[in-house]
Order: structure tokens, then C-alpha cells, then sequence
């Protein structure tokens, strides 16, 4: 049996809460208290969750997971922060997040080619394109951050919809890695076989969608209500 270290309890525990806390601060009403206070819970223990899991993965070694788990970190911070600054205004880390990104972009396309190149085409058991994953995130990514910098700040929906996504897809990457490396080795290979695990990446993703669409469309659909309301009663 694997003994429970305290970085890897600390990473349980910590990883519990947060799947408590983002679920409560996505069904919530958006910039109320409980949403607040939720969502900081949720970056705090997220942190301590994907730090400790980078710490247990390049122990292993499980470059893959450490690569997630510093996504994870980059993902969170980034996001939280975006919501710390007044819409149209430089935060203090703006300039730091697109070397973050840059960085694991690197990081990525490294093992990917050293996969690639392998006589087995893997790296630390995994395959080129699980590394190509996360690079194009983390591309996408810095995109997004080079986009904040050369703005000088983002106006009120950009800036929440940055806040948004990276808050959520954190909490999807860390999702499928507790359904792949803990749920679906604890049980029954019928119910992993079920799909239903996937059940919760999908939820998250979908959420996202929503929040996208919502803040593009939410104002114009607002705007064409009105209009249509004001015709009517003329």
C-alpha cells in the first residue's frame, strides 16, 4: 500500500475543498459575498492543491502531471488576479504571466519532441499529443496575455470573461486528473466504462460556453428586448 506522505494528504485535502468551493462559486450569484468568499477559498486551496501535485509529480517522475499541475497554478493566479485590477488598468503581474505561459509552451513542445523521437514514442509513459495538449493551452494562453500587456488593461468583459475561463478550466484539468488517476482506479470497471466520470469535464466546459456567450451576446440580447418592447408600446 502507498504511504501517505503530508505533501500528498495536503494535496487530498486540499483538492476536496476546492472541488467544493468552485462548485459553489459557479452556481451562485456572480459578485455577491458567497460568490467572493467561495472563490477565494477556491484559489487558495487550488493553489496549495497544484503546487503540492507538481512537488509529488516531478518526484515520480510524472512530467506530464507537473506540466498540469504548473498550468494549473499559472491558470488560477492569472485568472484571479484579472478581477483584482479596475477594468482598463495594468495589474502588477501583467508582465510576468506571458513569460509563465511562454515557459510551459517550451516546456511542452520539449517533451513532446523527445515522445516523438522515441523508440517507444513516449515520454514518462505518455504520448506526443497528450504534451501537445497542453502546449496549444498554453499557447492560447499567451495570446491572451501578450494581448492584456499591448492593451495596457481590459475593458469590463474581456477582463471578466479571462477571469472566467481560466478559473474554470483550472478546475477542469484538475477534475480529469482526479477521475484519471484517482476515481477511475478505485472503481468498478463497469461504471469507468459508463462514461458517467466524464460527466463533470463536460459540465465544466459547458459552463464556460455559456459564460462565453453570455457576456458577447448578454447586452445586445438585453438591447433588442428593449427595443422590441418600446416599438410595441409606441
Amino acid at each position: 500500500m502507498e504511504q501517505i506522505t503530508f505533501t500528498m494528504l495536503a494535496h487530498i485535502i486540499t483538492g476536496s475543498v476546492a472541488f467544493a468551493a468552485g462548485a459553489t462559486a459557479i452556481a451562485v450569484a456572480k459578485g455577491k459575498s458567497l460568490h467572493a468568499s467561495a472563490g477565494t477559498w477556491f484559489v487558495y486551496t487550488m493553489l496549495i492543491m497544484a503546487v503540492s501535485g507538481t512537488m509529488i509529480a516531478i518526484l515520480q517522475p510524472m512530467i506530464i502531471t507537473a506540466i498540469a499541475g504548473t498550468f494549473t497554478t499559472y491558470l488560477v493566479l492569472s485568472g484571479w488576479l484579472a478581477v483584482k485590477s479596475a477594468p482598463n488598468t495594468q495589474g502588477r503581474f501583467d508582465y510576468t504571466f506571458p513569460v509563465c505561459s511562454l515557459l510551459i509552451v517550451i516546456a511542452c513542445v520539449y517533451f513532446s519532441n523527445q515522445a516523438g523521437t522515441s523508440q517507444a514514442e513516449i515520454k514518462h509513459g505518455i504520448s506526443a499529443y497528450d504534451y501537445y495538449f497542453f502546449a496549444i493551452l498554453a499557447a492560447l494562453s499567451f495570446i491572451g496575455d501578450m494581448r492584456l500587456v499591448y492593451a495596457q488593461g481590459l475593458a469590463s468583459t474581456p477582463r471578466l470573461m479571462r477571469h472566467l475561463w481560466r478559473m474554470c478550466f483550472a478546475l477542469f484539468i484538475s477534475v480529469g486528473s482526479f477521475v484519471s488517476q484517482g476515481a477511475a482506479k478505485m472503481l468498478p470497471q463497469s461504471f469507468v466504462d459508463s462514461g458517467v466520470l466524464e460527466l463533470p469535464g463536460l459540465v465544466i466546459l459547458l459552463i464556460i460556453v455559456y459564460w462565453r456567450l453570455k457576456l458577447s451576446f448578454g447586452n445586445k440580447i438585453r438591447q433588442w428586448r428593449a427595443n422590441r418592447a418600446a416599438q410595441s408600446s409606441s
